[in-house]
């Protein structure tokens, strides 16, 4: 993602990396912002001097948003004396990048910071967790992206009619981009997401006698009973009804 005011630096930046990436473009930061909350680019490159959102707030508030605060981000810009690095750095800014720019030095700054990326992706992957499995992150990053996804779902546990295409809205997201976002940072679907939790908060309910099984099945969102039963069986290895009364040390 690309974030710069200014057409004809907008255009250099799309001469140098659009043969090796793919572009989005915002002309301010505060469209830029908009626009990684969306689409999860997997680097943000961004001017320090822009309308509306300068980079300096737009780095704060992608790096403060859980949702996105994974995403490296360079600063380019003609302020290069060190309090203005700093500066930058505070701000949680990955990289500096000095106007004028040499291309071979950007293009090395960028591939870095991606190449990096995936390297953590493949130190902290494997394979996906099983439907009965706390959902973890590869990274800090991805956690806190997960942390913010599985609060909305939490939240609407009980509303039967919680689907993913109603989580990607209050995400902000496509529900495309929902999709591609959950299974790189924790391997998992949004929809096996909602149903991990579900089965997950029917599980402590049980355990505390909160209720009925049918009064459990329906309070997490089931809108079937033997459906309820059925899936939590897969994910635990026994019916409700037989978790509910099993000793609690024989529980696992």
């Amino acid at each position: 993602l690309v974030a710069e005011d200014h057409p004809e630096v907008r255009a250099l930046l799309r001469k140098h990396l659009a043969p090796r990436y793919r572009l989005l473009e915002a002309a301010d930061g505060e469209a830029g912002l908009d626009l990684a909350r969306r689409e999860i680019p997997d680097l943000i490159l961004s001017d320090v001097m822009m309308p509306r959102l300068d980079g300096m707030q737009f780095c704060r508030a992608v790096k403060d948003d859980p949702a996105i605060g994974f995403i490296p981000v360079i600063l380019l810009t003609a302020r290069a004396d060190v309090e203005d690095r700093v500066e930058g750095f505070d701000a949680g800014a990955d990289a500096y990048v000095a106007k004028p720019f040499e291309s071979k030095v950007l293009l090395a700054q960028v591939e870095g910071l991606i190449r990096e990326r995936r390297r953590l992706k493949e130190h902290y992957g494997g394979t996906a967790p099983a439907p009965a499995a706390t959902i973890t992150a590869r990274d800090r990053g991805d956690q806190a992206y997960l942390d913010a996804v599985a609060e909305v779902i939490v939240a609407n546990l009980a509303d039967e009619d919680f689907s993913v295409e109603v989580l990607a809205e209050r995400l902000g997201q496509t529900r495309s981009t929902l999709f591609r976002r959950l299974k790189d940072a924790g391997g998992v679907t949004p929809s096996e997401l909602i149903r991990t939790l579900r089965l997950e908060r029917a599980r402590r309910m049980l355990e505390e006698r909160a209720g009925s099984v049918n009064e459990v099945a329906y309070g997490v969102g089931f809108k079937s009973v033997s459906h309820f039963c059925t899936a939590f069986k897969q994910a635990y290895g026994a019916t409700p009804g037989e978790w509910a009364s099993r000793d609690p040390a024989a529980r696992s």
